[in-house]
């Protein structure tokens, strides 16, 4: 039996890199991460600062859960803290096996939501990690379309 479209699990996690993040070591862990999420059927973002991951897994419980589980044995990165882990009804990612952003570009007090620590465990925490997300979505919808137009304008 397949799971209906509109069940899908979506899990926010903070991790840090156990090794100095490169540029090529990052790109390496895109292209695996993109290969194996089309291939599970998940969708999602990341986004890094420094050493840091920012991401989002979404899709089928089961895959998610399978995820979750190979990320927290992965030796690249420790410290990780699930931040959110809830149902949803649409994927707020669809059209990224692994969208990537790299938040060193950017003052941390211009992105909604973002903190450097995410220790609280208040019902603040999780609004500002859901207007993170959100930040992240509108990203995400505002690239693609601008991918449209660029594949659509003529050379």
């Amino acid at each position: 039996m397949t799971q209906p479209e509109s069940a899908f699990l979506s899990v926010t996690y903070v991790s840090t890199s156990a090794a100095p993040l490169t540029q090529t070591a990052l790109e390496a862990i895109l292209r695996q991460s993109r290969d194996n999420n089309e291939r599970s059927g998940l969708t999602g973002m990341l986004a890094v600062r420094g050493d840091d991951f920012f991401q989002v897994v979404e899709g089928p419980p089961p895959a998610v859960r399978h995820v979750l589980q190979r990320l927290r044995e992965d030796t690249r990165h420790s410290e990780l803290r699930v931040l959110v882990e809830e149902e949803i009804d649409y994927r707020r990612f669809p059209d990224w096996t692994m969208r990537c952003e790299n938040l060193d570009d950017y003052p941390a007090d211009s992105i909604p939501g973002y903190r450097a620590s995410h220790e609280d465990e208040s019902d603040a925490r999780r609004h500002r990690i859901l207007d993170l997300v959100r930040w992240f979505q509108h990203r995400a919808t505002r690239a693609l379309a601008e991918r449209g137009r660029s594949a659509t304008s003529p050379s």
